[in-house]
């Protein structure tokens, strides 16, 4: 049986997939595939709001489920603008 990850785990995890959904928004308008529109510039303040969020929260209490649905959220945004996360 495995043990939950701890807070400081999901901190670390969650920091690494930000980075990646960030990487893979600028390498989309790179590319050439999309300009720099407004939907673009929403969602890389987005990503950058919740890494503060993720940064801010205490890593002695829980993990909130309220950042599962964030980065539920974040990832449909990155697929309906249709950016490549490979």
């Amino acid at each position: 049986m495995t043990q939950p990850a701890s807070t400081s785990e999901m901190k670390r995890a969650a920091t690494l997939q930000l980075f990646r959904f960030k990487q893979a928004a600028i390498r989309h308008v790179d590319s050439g595939k999309d300009t720099m529109n407004p939907r673009i510039k929403n969602l890389l303040q987005d990503i950058e709001d919740f890494q503060d969020e993720i940064d801010s929260h205490d890593s002695s209490k829980p993990w909130p489920k309220r950042f599962s649905e964030e980065f539920r959220q974040l990832y449909r945004t990155i697929h309906r603008l249709r950016i490549s996360l490979n």
